[in-house]
């Protein structure tokens, strides 16, 4: 999530652009549905799966997670990749105080700021105490550690960028590829399902650490990885190549059976949750397995399809990607306000997720727009 995008070759990396200004909405779909779906966690939830029906249920299912699945690993691969670019046009000094500046604030104005408001003001959590006392106890019981949100992205992303300074200021011998080839996708697939499996039998997806889930870690340290080898090695041609696009239909033409049969066949809609792990279960592998290869297959194929179909930039395209950033750190409390407002209307679950999605991603946007003008807090989120 960085301003790499806007600085080395626009035309060039126009598609990554809008890749990521497409996942940004996603994000805020992605938490919308968790609203009315009461499937994963977040601030507000209106919604329980007591109260879906099979054909909601299956929907809010898929939806989550397939979105769970690839979005925020493609983010982190082009992130990856970006900063092999940044790294080596700034050397690791300049690119270090960068990282800092670009994801080290905002992280902190969200933890600070923005958090707090949500807490106390849009849900007033221990409303019989004033802003100020309920702040305090905010800080000293270091509750700010586990409030970082949507921005866990960020400072997971920071910590890579220093991880990945450090090792290419002391270690400068790069590891070599030539090129990328099926084998290689296989075995990156293969890989992430091995580790995931294991990782999810010790800590099953739901678990947190201080708003850190680390059952979703091993896809998105593969894809940061990819991108780092990607961008060292310049292979980037070698995943945009259009024979790649077969990967966004093969996702589906192989994930929907294999997600199906772990639903159906595992037991999942009579409430047996044995795909998110907790033990040595084949449904845990074979979740594993779907979601590795809509991590790693889907978003090949979708970098590919973008790059045929989508390389465009536009005033339109500039606007989505000059206020991706902004509307990503500001999403969480006006998505929470929007669905406050239509807490008292009744409607179908479906279209009420459909309804805050458009609303709030329409406020964030003029949000981002009016914070991007005010000096100097607006060059954070340019």
């Amino acid at each position: 999530m960085d301003d790499s995008f806007k600085k080395i070759n626009k035309t060039r990396f126009a598609y990554l652009d809008n890749i990521r200004s497409l996942v940004i909405i996603l994000v805020i779909a992605m938490h919308s549905a968790v609203t009315y779906s009461g499937m994963g966690s977040w601030y507000y939830v209106e919604g329980s799966t007591e109260k879906l029906n099979i054909p909601e249920l299956v929907f809010f299912g898929f939806f989550q997670s397939f979105l769970q699945a690839w979005m925020m690993g493609i983010l982190f691969f082009i992130s990856a990749y970006l900063a092999t670019k940044a790294l080596e046009k700034r050397g690791p000094l300049n690119f270090f105080k960068e990282r800092l500046f670009r994801l080290g604030l905002p992280l902190l104005i969200y933890v600070f700021i923005i958090s707090p408001f949500i807490l106390f003001v849009l849900l007033k959590i221990y409303s019989e105490n004033s802003f100020v006392e309920n702040y305090i106890h905010y800080i000293v019981s270091f509750w700010w550690l586990d409030s970082t949100g949507p921005l866990w992205f960020v400072q997971v992303l920071l910590f890579l960028c220093i991880v990945y300074t450090i090792i290419k200021k002391y270690i400068s011998k790069s590891v070599k590829l030539y090129n990328v080839r099926l084998i290689n996708i296989i075995l990156a697939i293969i890989t992430t399902t091995i580790i995931a499996f294991f990782v999810r039998i010790y800590i099953p997806i739901g678990s947190s650490f201080y708003n850190l889930q680390f059952a979703y870690f091993p896809s998105y340290i593969v894809m940061f990885i990819a991108g780092l080898l990607i961008g060292e090695n310049d292979l980037l041609e070698n995943i945009t190549n259009e024979k790649n696009i077969k990967w966004f239909k093969l996702t589906f033409i192989i994930g929907i059976p294999i997600w199906v049969a772990t639903m159906l066949l595992g037991g999942a809609l009579e409430g047996k949750e044995y795909f998110n792990g907790g033990g040595f279960y084949w449904q845990n592998f074979t979740f594993a397995l779907w979601e590795s290869l809509s991590a790693i297959g889907f978003s090949i194929g979708l970098i590919a399809l973008f790059k045929k179909k989508a390389n465009i930039e536009n005033k339109f395209t500039r606007l989505m990607r000059d206020n991706a950033f902004g509307i990503y750190c500001f999403h969480a409390p006006i998505l929470i306000a929007v669905s406050l407002v239509l807490k008292n209307l009744a409607l179908n679950p479906i279209l009420k997720f459909l309804m805050a999605l458009i609303l709030a991603y329409v406020l964030c946007f003029i949000f981002s727009l009016l914070v991007r003008k005010i000096k100097p807090i607006g060059m954070l989120f340019k």
